[in-house]
């Protein structure tokens, strides 16, 4: 139930963020078309190379504002809890934790704590190596975990 709304939450924030990116590129666009009209009508009154300081920082200006803008609302939000990341580290990190745990104590598995040491010391060297190798395990992890938990538990 709270990871389907955590995928919920995180799909409305994904809808959000391109929005927003679109809304900013569109105002880029628009910025863009001011400039230039600024620009075209200044050349008209003066020399092209005055007009071009002039709109030049026109724009250094404006981007100044915005920059200002944008570091000031960094540091008035700051999020509460922790990090989403954090929180599916958390949860994946358990769920394998009890499956590693319920399956190193079974009777019939004689497995040696260097045993143990010696795979996770070359497991952490091949995907400390492999980045790719690295980004798909953290893609498929989910599944693998689900899928585990679900044979230990049949």
């Amino acid at each position: 139930m709270e990871y389907a709304r955590l995928w919920q939450d995180l799909i409305r924030l994904a809808l959000i963020i391109s929005l927003l990116v679109l809304a900013v590129m569109a105002v880029v666009v628009g910025m863009v078309f001011v400039f230039i009209g600024l620009y075209v009508a200044l050349a008209e009154t003066m020399k092209p190379w005055e007009a071009g300081i002039i709109v030049g920082i026109g724009i250094v200006f404006f981007a100044t504002i915005l920059v200002l803008i944008f570091a000031r609302q960094g540091r008035a939000v700051s999020p509460k809890g922790a990090p989403i990341s954090e929180q599916f580290t958390h949860h994946f990190n358990a769920q394998l934790k009890q499956i590693v745990g319920n399956t190193i104590t079974q009777p019939n598995i004689n497995i040696k704590s260097s045993d143990i040491v010696l795979t996770a010391l070359i497991g952490g060297i091949v995907l400390g190596a492999s980045p790719r190798l690295r980004q798909r395990v953290v893609t498929t992890l989910p599944s693998l975990i689900k899928f585990a938990g679900q044979k230990l538990l049949s």
